[in-house]
C-alpha cells in the first residue's frame, strides 16, 4: 500500500513539475520574438516587462496564502472539504473583485504613477489577467487535491501552447508590432482557459449539497467561522 501511494506521488509529482518546466521553457521562447518584432525604439518591450514585474506581488497578495491554506484546512477530518474549497474561492474572488475595482475607479492616478498615461488599456488588461490567475490558483489547488493532474497540466500546457500559438500568428504572419496584443493575448488565454474549470464547479457544488445532507448539516456556500480559522492559518504564509 506504501509504495503504490509513493508511486502514484512520484507519478504526479512529475506531472506537476514538467508542466511547469516546459511552460516555462516555451514561455521563455517568446522574448526573442517580442525583441525581434517590437521595435526598439517604441520601448514596447520594455514595458511589457516592467508591468509584468507587478504581477508576481501582487498575484501573492490576491491569494493571500489561500492555496497551501485550502490544502491544509480540506485535508482535516474535522472540516468540510466542499465547505473549505467553496470559502476560499469565495475570499480569492473578493480580493480580486476589489483588487479589480481600485485599478479601474483610480486607472488615472495610477497610470501617471507608472508614468503610462497614454496607455491606460495596458495596466486595465494586466490587472484583469492577474485577478483571472489569482482566481484560478484556487481550482488548479481543488485539481491537485483531487489528484486530477493530466488535467492539471493539460489546461497549463493549454495556456502556453494557446498562447504562442496567437502571439505567432498575430506578430508573425499577421506582421504586427503594436506591444497592446502582448497584453491582449494574454487576457484572451487566460479568459479561456477560466472557462475549463466550470465542470469542475458544477461537480463540486452537487457533491457539497450531497455530502451535507448526508452528514445532516446545513449547506453554506461560505462559512465565517472557518474564514477566520483560515485567515489565521494564511496569513504568515502570505507576509
Amino acid at each position: 500500500f506504501q509504495m503504490a501511494n509513493i508511486k502514484s506521488l512520484l507519478q504526479d509529482t512529475a506531472v506537476y513539475g514538467m508542466s511547469s518546466i516546459i511552460g516555462r521553457f516555451l514561455n521563455y521562447m517568446l522574448v526573442p520574438l517580442y525583441t525581434r518584432v517590437i521595435p526598439a525604439e517604441s520601448g514596447g518591450y520594455g514595458m511589457v516587462t516592467n508591468l509584468y514585474a507587478y504581477v508576481a506581488l501582487i498575484l501573492v497578495i490576491l491569494t493571500f496564502g489561500m492555496e497551501t491554506t485550502f490544502f491544509r484546512f480540506a485535508n482535516k477530518d474535522d472540516e468540510n472539504p466542499h465547505c473549505v474549497f467553496s470559502t476560499t474561492i469565495f475570499m480569492v474572488s473578493a480580493l480580486s473583485a476589489v483588487f479589480l475595482a481600485l485599478v479601474f475607479g483610480l486607472i488615472n492616478p495610477i497610470s501617471e504613477a507608472l508614468g503610462y498615461v497614454d496607455h491606460k488599456e495596458y495596466i486595465l488588461m494586466l490587472a484583469t489577467v492577474v485577478a483571472l490567475d489569482a482566481f484560478q490558483a484556487i481550482p488548479f489547488s481543488y485539481l491537485r487535491y483531487k489528484k486530477k493532474a493530466i488535467k492539471f497540466a493539460s489546461l497549463k500546457m493549454l495556456f502556453i501552447i494557446l498562447n504562442i500559438a496567437l502571439n505567432y500568428t498575430f506578430f508573425v504572419l499577421l506582421g504586427k508590432t503594436d506591444v497592446f496584443y502582448v497584453f491582449a493575448l494574454n487576457l484572451v488565454c487566460t479568459g479561456l482557459c477560466t472557462f475549463f474549470f466550470i465542470p469542475e464547479f458544477a461537480h463540486e457544488h452537487v457533491a457539497a449539497r450531497v455530502y451535507c445532507k448526508e452528514k445532516g448539516i446545513p449547506f453554506k456556500i461560505v462559512d465565517f467561522a472557518l474564514l477566520r480559522r483560515m485567515f489565521k492559518y494564511s496569513w504568515p504564509i502570505l507576509v
